[in-house]
């Protein structure tokens, strides 16, 4: 995997939409990076996505990428209702849609250490086994069922 050298533009442009978020612009990078590291690193954890990311800043280190995404003072509170109102130009003069939420629990064996791995009995191998929940979503309206044809 080649290493991210900075935020794709399709990444960066969906956050400008949060920036007044952050009262910190060193916060927000560091969410960038997380976010952008999330979607295109082949493994999800933090030291992964960490080690991937080249930064041309010194002294950042995994630890400042953490204390950005929990423990930085940015407004938890303002995050949905601003979602709301970004994703709701979207979806304005589509007609009805219909959303599907599905989840299921997936092996993660090697995943002790890992947030939100839990152990749950497994009914096909009669074991005690390591999950983690996978939440996949799907939209469709007319428009885009329309497209899918």
């Amino acid at each position: 995997m080649l290493p991210l050298v900075t935020i794709p533009s399709a990444i960066a442009d969906g956050l400008a939409n949060y920036r007044r978020l952050f009262c910190r612009a060193a916060g927000f990078a560091h969410v960038s990076r997380y976010v952008s590291g999330l979607i295109l690193s082949p493994n999800k954890t933090l030291q992964d996505i960490y080690s991937q990311q080249v930064r041309g800043e010194r002294g950042v280190s995994r630890r400042a990428m953490h204390a950005a995404m929990f423990e930085a003072g940015w407004q938890s509170e303002a995050l949905m209702p601003q979602h709301r109102r970004v994703v709701a130009r979207s979806h304005q003069g589509v007609g009805q849609e219909v959303i599907s939420l599905d989840w299921t629990l997936s092996h993660h064996e090697r995943g002790r250490e890992i947030f939100a791995v839990k152990r749950a009995y497994d009914y096909v191998n009669h074991c005690m086994s390591r999950y983690q929940t996978v939440v996949t979503a799907v939209i469709a309206n007319r428009l885009w069922q329309a497209l899918g044809e």
